[in-house]
């Protein structure tokens, strides 16, 4: 390979995969083509062979659609992510070793902006047939390409109650691979499984990405039927454990109204883990599909208000430990009023009554203020 990176090569297909429960992919934001594919035979497949030649070459993949976009909007991309996360990994190996892993959609919760691809809740709630997860073959075969791991990230559905990753750690725990292994994984934290969790403290190292989007009922409306008092004692009780937590919130319309009591919520946090000598991890994102969560739609009164509890935090507290954080902040600073002036806010309004009526709920109940920003 040339010493010179091309600008549109990714360091991800040379070391690993999205194995995945419809079909195995180059990473779990490409759009790959539609076919299912053995996770033995993708590993090896002339199709991996020609995405990395065509990488090398600067060649741009309509798989990467995603991952281009972002950059052109000026986004830390997930390409971008990865080639600054594994540089050190070696990119000639014989089998995999980075993988992400998505084994399912079997979760015990129905988030607003969800819906039946990720989450059996809303496929039971819709009446539909939840998708398929992966089968204990395919995860045998995975197995048979595991020996070289060295970071994997798995996600859902909600991993923690998925019995499919339990199998899966129990092979890279009883053939002496699983203490080689970081792992990222992505959880509600709305229950702590004590057989998932004794499995995962066996890893070199644990980073848990805990969702969460709002404090109090607005948490409890966005990720129904979650219970916001049970996530944070269940995040106060990892402070003790030998794992790296990371508030991994993604802000949306339905987080602005007690914006001032989240980052106050967030700061108690942070202190209670400074307690024990450990450092929470925040990372901040925005829900931009569909466009009614999108923030930057909402109306004019909302956005003032979420301005208005960010100056009142900052002029009594700070969470300067974390530098994205805080570029994430200012960032909401500068662009909510200067761009998407219209609203959905209708849109919005129309969708929450539904899902109210089908939920048997009043959003008022979670969220007291909602209707004052018509």
């Amino acid at each position: 390979m040339s010493k010179k990176i091309s600008n549109t090569y990714c360091k991800f297909p040379f070391i690993g995969f999205s194995a995945n429960h419809r079909n195995n992919k180059l990473c779990c934001v490409s759009q790959d083509p539609a076919g299912k594919t053995k996770i033995k035979d993708f590993w090896n497949s002339e199709y991996l062979k020609q995405v990395r030649e065509k990488m090398i070459a600067g060649e741009r993949l309509n798989e990467c659609t995603a991952c281009y976009q972002d950059e052109a909007d000026g986004k830390i991309s997930l390409r971008l992510n990865y080639n600054s996360r594994f540089k050190d990994f070696d990119s000639d190996v014989a089998i995999p070793t980075a993988m992400d892993l998505d084994f399912g959609t079997f979760c015990n919760l129905k988030c607003i902006m969800c819906g039946p691809d990720r989450s059996s809740q809303w496929s039971k709630e819709l009446g539909q047939t939840a998708k398929t997860p992966i089968t204990k073959k395919d995860i045998d075969e995975l197995c048979s390409i595991s020996k070289n791991i060295k970071h994997l990230t798995i996600q859902g559905g909600e991993p923690s109650i998925m019995p499919e990753f339990e199998y899966y750690f129990q092979y890279l725990k009883d053939n002496g691979i699983i203490g080689n292994i970081e792992i990222d994984c992505i959880s509600n934290l709305t229950n702590i499984n004590n057989k998932f969790y004794e499995l995962i403290l066996g890893f070199k190292k644990v980073n848990l990405n805990v969702s969460i989007d709002a404090y109090g009922g607005a948490c409890d409306y966005i990720r129904f039927p979650s219970n916001f008092k049970k996530i944070e004692q269940n995040l106060l009780s990892l402070a003790d454990k030998e794992i790296q937590v990371n508030l991994q919130i993604s802000l949306q319309t339905l987080s602005m109204f007690n914006f001032y009591d989240f980052l106050i919520w967030i700061h108690k946090i942070n202190s209670k883990f400074q307690e024990k000598h450990k450092k929470i991890g925040l990372d901040l994102a925005f829900v931009t599909i569909p466009k009614i969560y999108d923030m930057n739609f909402a109306p004019i009164k909302l956005k003032k208000k979420i301005l208005e509890d960010i100056t009142k935090f900052k002029s009594s507290y700070n969470l300067k430990h974390d530098i994205r954080f805080n570029i994430s902040i200012r960032n909401i600073e500068k662009t909510l009023l200067s761009k998407h002036t219209d609203n959905y806010w209708s849109e919005l309004e129309k969708n929450i009554q539904v899902l109210d009526q089908r939920r048997n709920i009043k959003i008022t109940n979670y969220i007291p203020n909602f209707y004052e920003y018509l």
